[in-house]
């Protein structure tokens, strides 16, 4: 009966799907006007200035939740500040978003041929002030059919709790995907995917607990929780819990979850080394990569656009009036650009206008205009404008980073292996600043590659990217660069906060990630 009720939800997800392609056609005609509608209602002029985020923009916020009616949410964002910044979300926006990416999914299923569309998310079950977190949170259990198409969902039942602090995110995961066995997977962040994915191979023990304890005595466990299983269980369910739970050594996730096609997470910036592994556990061969579009925790910042089997990033989210100012030039108003007016090949960044509180922000989003569809432009995102940092006028950028860690990946071909690389600046007591490259590993064996020689050539690369980092360590200004090595499970816990972002250079020092994680 599960499996019944699921394929006539597929149908309906993907004949939705047509119907918003329908409605988008309508929204990539009517963009101009709204353009201009939204700019007489925001009350947007030649004048008006353009503002970073700070006190202006906060006190914007608060008069926005103070007309605001019913319950006000704050979100709060890593971002690349030293404080994390505050953005305001009213439950109606909160639904929007959702919509929003119900509009993409059903979009997605419709035209790329998805038929199995039950989606798992990967998500944190903890609550923080994140932006998912608001997004995930459950005022009560869903109902019956909305788990059989987001088995994720039952996850916030009380009974998962316990099983969080036996078990572990893991094995919960695991549990439901055997049981369900969705068609389509989801991870805002392909991080989140990887690191589940590395811990199946790397932790099989205590993946696999869960399932294991599940299939030897299912009765030792809360009634509630069985009732919870049955609401899960997926054609083949018994078959793969028992395959699971008597493998010695680890499955691949096919054997675990047969049924997913498709997997969606944003693919833009500094994410290759994610992607590049997701390609080893989840080959082209067999899945299909959906990308996500752009969204910060200050808005939505493109929407995704399919369109004769190619994927295209449009910036039609509702209610934001969306202006561009020109890699290179000043934030001027006389500077903005409408976005009909961008040229393909040239890059921009995205300044927003909405009525929750942003009036011109400057997101601080590079985006690569590759083209036009129906006069808009298809936005590609590079990098954060100004993500750099300096200890001393060396004033060093993400992108001259990214560069010399590219480098250093061809001239060392094992760091392909790593999960991630980054610079974080570091400046101890009695030390003179330096960076340290933190080499984040899949699993807890660490490469055996020679520190000091790393250092070297990564200090060299990057003397090469940027000539004030050579002139500063040629006076001592700036200390060598020190190599850290750790598993993906402790860069984690050291020094993720909720809010955490993987980039290749960070504003805040490793000091302050280990004193405030």
């Amino acid at each position: 009966m599960n499996d019944l009720l699921r394929a006539l939800i597929s149908i309906t997800v993907v004949w939705l799907g047509l119907l918003l392609t329908l409605r988008e056609s309508v929204r990539l005609i009517t963009f101009d006007w709204n353009q201009r509608r939204l700019r007489h209602r925001y009350g947007i002029n030649q004048s008006t200035p353009i503002l970073e985020y700070g006190p202006e923009l906060e006190r914007l916020s608060d008069e926005a939740a103070n007309r605001a009616s019913g319950q006000v949410r704050f979100a709060y964002t890593s971002g690349t500040t030293a404080q994390p910044k505050r953005l305001l979300y009213t439950k109606r926006r909160l639904r929007v978003l959702k919509l929003a990416f119900v509009d993409m999914f059903a979009r997605g299923c419709w035209s790329t041929g998805i038929r199995r569309t039950s989606l798992y998310v990967f998500g944190s079950l903890a609550k923080d002030n994140s932006l998912t977190s608001l997004l995930l949170e459950e005022p009560k259990i869903p109902g019956y059919l909305t788990t059989l198409q987001a088995p994720y969902r039952i996850q916030c039942h009380p009974a998962f709790q316990a099983l969080l602090s036996e078990y572990g995110p893991t094995a919960i995961a695991l549990w439901i995907l055997a049981l369900a066995n969705p068609g389509v997977l989801y991870s805002t962040n392909p991080s989140s995917l990887v690191i589940f994915l590395d811990k199946l191979r790397n932790d099989w023990d205590r993946s696999a607990r869960l399932v294991k304890d599940w299939h030897e005595s299912p009765e030792r466990f809360d009634p509630s929780l069985v009732r919870v299983a049955s609401r899960l269980k997926s054609r083949g369910w018994c078959s793969r819990l028992r395959l699971i739970a008597t493998s010695t050594t680890p499955l691949s996730f096919e054997e675990c979850a047969p049924a997913v096609s498709t997997y969606i997470c944003w693919t833009g910036g500094y994410l290759k080394s994610f992607l590049d592994r997701l390609e080893s556990y989840l080959p082209a061969t067999r899945y299909r990569l959906l990308p996500m579009y752009s969204m910060s925790t200050e808005t939505v910042e493109t929407q995704t656009h399919f369109e004769n089997g190619n994927v295209m990033f449009l910036p039609i989210a509702k209610q934001v009036l969306y202006e561009f100012v020109e890699e290179g030039r000043e934030d001027l108003s006389e500077n903005l650009l409408a976005a009909s007016k961008l040229r393909r090949g040239k890059s921009y960044a995205m300044v927003v206008t909405d009525s929750y509180g942003l009036r011109r922000y400057q997101t601080g989003d590079l985006f690569l205009c590759r083209g036009h569809v129906h006069g808009l432009p298809d936005l590609h995102f590079l990098r954060r404008r100004e993500l750099e940092y300096s200890f001393t006028g060396e004033k060093l950028t993400s992108a001259q980073v990214t560069i010399a860690l590219e480098r250093l990946r061809d001239e060392y071909p094992e760091l392909h292996a790593a999960q991630h690389l980054a610079c974080i600046p570091s400046h101890q007591h009695a030390v003179t600043p330096h960076y340290k490259m933190v080499l984040v590993t899949g699993s807890n064996e660490l490469l055996k590659l020679s520190a000091d020689a790393l250092a070297l050539s990564l200090d060299r690369l990057l003397s090469e990217c940027n000539s004030e980092y050579r002139s500063k360590r040629e006076t001592g200004r700036l200390g060598a660069v020190r190599i850290v090595q750790v598993s993906a499970a402790q860069f984690m816990s050291s020094v993720e906060s909720p809010q955490f972002k993987f980039l290749p250079l960070y504003r805040r020092t490793w000091e302050e990630f280990q004193s405030h994680p």
